[in-house]
This record gives C-alpha cells, sequence and structure tokens, in this order.
C-alpha cells in the first residue's frame, strides 16, 4: 500500500522594510522567521490548531533543525509564496520540506525542518501516532 499524497500548506508574504539590510536585501535571519510562521498558519489553517488548541493537545511541537539554502537574493516590497509538505515520519520527527518562490515561481530559498513531537508529561520524544500523521496527507479514496 503506497502512502497518500502529502497536503501542501502554501502562505503568501510580502517583505517588510524593517527585514532589509543596506544593500536592501531581506537578512538572512529573517528567513527562518517566515518558515517558521508558514508553519504555523499552516496548521492553523488546516488543522484548526491555533495557539489555545496547540495547547491542549498531549504532545509539543519543537523544531529541532533547519537547514536553510539561499538561492536568490530577496528584497524589499517582495511578495514571496512558502509551500511546504511533510515528506516523511521517522519516530519522532517530522521531516518538512519547505520552498519560498519569488512571483514569478523561481525558488528563492529552500528549507528542510526536522520538528519534533514530545510528550507533554515526560518532556521526552514520543513517536508521531497514526492518527495524527494522516492529518497530513491526502485522504485515500475509496
Amino acid at each position: 500500500m503506497s502512502t497518500p499524497p502529502p497536503i501542501v500548506y502554501k502562505t503568501v508574504h510580502q517583505i517588510r522594510f524593517a527585514q532589509l539590510d543596506p544593500y536592501q536585501h531581506m537578512g538572512t535571519e529573517h528567513y527562518g522567521g517566515y518558515f517558521v510562521e508558514h508553519r504555523m498558519i499552516g496548521l492553523r489553517e488546516n488543522l484548526g490548531w491555533d495557539l489555545k488548541t496547540l495547547g491542549t493537545l498531549p504532545f509539543e511541537v519543537w523544531i529541532k533543525r533547519m537547514e536553510i539554502d539561499f538561492l536568490r537574493p530577496v528584497v524589499g516590497d517582495q511578495v514571496i509564496t512558502i509551500t511546504s509538505f511533510v515528506r516523511e515520519f521517522r519516530g519522532s520527527e517530522s521531516h518538512i520540506e519547505l520552498s519560498m518562490a519569488d512571483s514569478s515561481g523561481k525558488n528563492v530559498s529552500r528549507c528542510m525542518m526536522i520538528v519534533a513531537c514530545v510528550d507533554k508529561k515526560t518532556m521526552r520524544p514520543m513517536d508521531w501516532q497514526p492518527d495524527v500523521m494522516a492529518m497530513f496527507f491526502e485522504k485515500p479514496k475509496d
């Protein structure tokens, strides 16, 4: 049995003046913020996991690692589109692929994000539960 296709999250953002360096490029420290914000918007819009709901879940999600590739400069007032999906789950880790594209669809940055699932009671990593993992993939057709 094959894994169903992942659900792709998509958000659109406009680069703000306060994020620019002296060359009018977005500072490197802001890329990670956009990728994290994108995922949080996606969880809220696709799963209903707003901040209040996240507080009621029996687990927490922690970003364990982010690897960002900077492909092309991003400049002030530029509109970017970020897309992402869960590539796979490995025990307590979810491996998420993200891409940031300009208005023509060219990638300007890529990111691999590893998110850990942590048991709230023990504060130790726990395996992602099958019912939660299923929420990140298209529902199989009968």
